[in-house]
């Protein structure tokens, strides 16, 4: 069994529960099973979750590949089968030696110089390479395991043309070492045609177009797996029982595409188990997906048609990729027909851990998990993973400076908001990235469609920029009619502090951008939209004399007005600052606040700048506003009516 590791915090669902679910074998059987994808943007975790993984599992048979090192961004499935197999056909304590004898075959033709162009020539070729590469010389156990397996394989649908491959591979073994091994394997089945032909078709295809590039990426899917069952079978059956496992880090890259398909579409060629688990990662959303499920934020159309029958989402029709909060209740009982719950993906989305998980992590930094910290951590990052590690780290260097804690810097002497800026946006485009800072001043990205506020400088236009925050997953949507899309509240804190630094003559900074925000808004009758944008520019007036109308004259403040006033006072109070953050937040609230025209006006200047500060994690992270912001909702609700309730109810909130 797989062996126990420290947990990764929010993810023991998957690293056990799930992973042990799929490398069980009930019975000794294989089953169906679905390639597991966990998708998430940068830093969500993903390929710590396959560390681990990697590491529980250490003595069982396991490959691992990361598209994204070595050239493998772009490589065939023939080649990255070829190192999976490798892998796989180690030694393994309990497991003992997986041969991939067809595998092998294939690899054989297609690494040897043979000539194309004349056949007779090509035949001697075939046979001196098959003469010459023999590896039995070499290590005589490989080539024992691989002639032993190879007698005999041909399963009922199994590929045409194998058996009388593996007896050409037979052929070239020398008299002696055909004559030792006649009593390890059975005789070889008649297979139809040439098996010279059969060969060198493969290696012809390799040479030719896309299509026949493709087949060649199938023959290999399907004599990978072919050799799995077989492994599988026999006397191995008894010691073997537990699945083999194949990680697939960076998934999203061209080549990780094109295996992900390659393999899906041999096993439903073959319509038959394998002893196969396949976890990959991905932080792009795959179009081959979309038949069985959506994205999570569904910005595209759902095809007019359902999915295949062979697809299986429990029932669901079309569901977001589920969250590791899902998994247990995902998998709690197998079901008694022969179809898997899930097949043929199952997808998992990281990013977002709870609360709890990050009081764990922060325990792991030695930050007591009973102080305002793990909040701070929480609302600072909204559980992004790396952000909370990141930021763990940068607080145990500076305890005592929360508020600058984005400014602290590394022992490469770099800000802790420069190294993040630079990792989250490496898969943006320069123009790209610009538009994305200059997008971040409004609370959705509604900006990226209005190419008047923004001077788009993407040149595929104000719907690419979109669409690729989709496909990198940065979107997040949020309930309505239409659905509102924001960016991840981490991604934005960046690109905010990136667009309040951006110079005064930079002809998109903080202030012409919000200015220019409101303006918009101001002029489509957006009256709380606009004043966002005035409290983001400083102007506290515009704010107060907004919020003030409900309580002017002799109004009734009734408990529906007070439910509008507050989402009203909710939604301006978001804006994002620039505030100076070496100095205290008290002196903030004085300066900004000051005394407005009537006892009225400076309660509610006082409430909104207090609450404009409080809301910003980084803005008062110990709480000394909170008997302030208290207070200023206890004396608005004197006299109001039944409206007081709701006024008194949200000062509990901070006393």
């Amino acid at each position: 069994m797989p062996i126990d590791v420290p947990e990764l915090a929010g993810l023991d669902a998957v690293t056990r529960g799930l992973v042990d679910r799929l490398l069980s074998r009930p019975g000794g059987e294989s089953r169906l099973l679905p390639v597991v994808v966990a998708l998430g943007p940068r830093g969500t975790g993903k390929t710590a979750l396959l560390d681990v993984v990697a590491e529980r599992c250490r003595d069982i048979p396991h490959a691992r590949l990361d598209f994204e090192r070595h050239g493998r961004a772009r490589s065939r499935p023939r080649e990255l089968l070829g190192q999976l197999a490798f892998d796989l056909s180690q030694q393994w304590r309990q497991f003992g030696r997986l041969a991939f004898p067809r595998l092998w075959l294939c690899m054989l033709v297609l690494n040897g110089p043979i000539e194309l162009q004349d056949r007779r020539a090509a035949l001697r070729e075939l046979r001196a390479l098959l003469a010459k590469n023999q590896p039995l010389e070499q290590n005589r156990d490989a080539i024992v395991d691989v002639v032993r397996l190879a007698g005999g394989i041909a399963p009922a649908g199994g590929l045409p043309g194998w058996p009388a491959a593996t007896d050409l591979l037979l052929r070239g073994l020398s008299w002696y070492d055909r004559r030792r091994l006649a009593g390890q394997m059975r005789a070889l089945p008649a297979g139809p045609g040439n098996p010279e032909d059969f060969l060198l078709q493969i290696a012809q295809q390799e040479q030719g177009d896309a299509e026949d590039r493709d087949a060649v990426d199938a023959t290999f899917c399907d004599a990978f797996l072919a050799d799995l069952r077989r492994a599988y079978t026999g006397l191995n059956r008894s010691r073997r029982t537990l699945n083999s496992l194949v990680l697939l880090d960076n998934a999203h890259t061209p080549g990780g595409r094109l295996l992900l398909r390659a393999l899906t579409e041999a096993r439903r060629r073959a319509g038959e188990p394998d002893p196969l688990v396949v976890l990959a990662t991905s932080r792009t959303w795959n179009p081959d997906w979309n038949e069985s499920w959506s994205p999570p934020t569904p910005h595209r159309a759902a095809p007019a048609r359902r999915g295949p029958t062979a697809h299986r989402t429990r029932g669901a029709r079309r569901p977001a990729p589920r969250s590791p909060s899902d998994v247990d209740a995902d998998w709690a009982a197998e079901p008694e027909h022969p179809w898997p719950w899930w097949h043929p993906w199952y997808l998992l989305e990281l990013g977002a851990l709870a609360k709890d998980d990050v009081v764990t992590i922060a325990a792991g930094g030695r930050l007591h998990p009973a102080s305002r910290l793990p909040s701070f951590l929480y609302r600072l990052t909204d559980g992004h993973p790396g952000a909370v590690t990141d930021v763990v780290a940068a607080v145990a260097r500076r305890p005592d400076a929360l508020r600058t804690v984005l400014r602290t810097r590394d022992d490469q002497g770099q800000p802790l908001v420069t190294t993040t800026r630079d990792y989250l946006l490496q898969d943006f485009s320069a123009p790209s990235r610009q538009d994305l800072v200059t997008a971040s001043a409004a609370p959705d990205v509604e900006l990226l469609f209005h190419k008047e506020i923004l001077d788009l400088r993407d040149p595929a236009g104000e719907g690419a920029l979109f669409k690729e925050l989709g496909d990198h997953l940065w979107l997040r949507v949020e309930p309505g009619e239409p659905p509102r899309y924001v960016l991840h509240p981490w991604l934005r804190r960046i690109l905010l502090q990136e667009l309040a630094s951006r110079a005064d003559d930079h002809p998109l900074n903080w202030t012409r951008v919000h200015t220019r925000c409101r303006d918009f808004h101001e002029k489509n009758g957006r009256a709380v939209a606009a004043r966002y944008h005035d409290l983001a520019l400083e102007d506290v007036g515009a704010v107060v004399a907004h919020l003030r109308a409900p309580f002017a004259g002799a109004r009734a403040f009734d408990l529906a007005t007070a439910e509008a006033w507050l989402a009203d006072l909710d939604a301006i109070t978001a804006a994002p600052n620039r505030l100076d953050q070496h100095v205290a937040p008290y002196e903030q609230l004085q300066k900004l606040a000051g005394r407005g025209d009537d006892e009225l006006g400076t309660q509610l200047a006082w409430l909104v700048v207090a609450l404009w500060i409080a809301r910003d994690p980084l803005g008062d992270p110990d709480g000394k506003l909170d008997p302030t912001i208290a207070g200023g909702f206890h004396q608005l609700a004197q006299g109001r009516g039944q409206g007081s309730i709701l006024l008194h109810e949200r000062a509990e909130d901070y006393g």
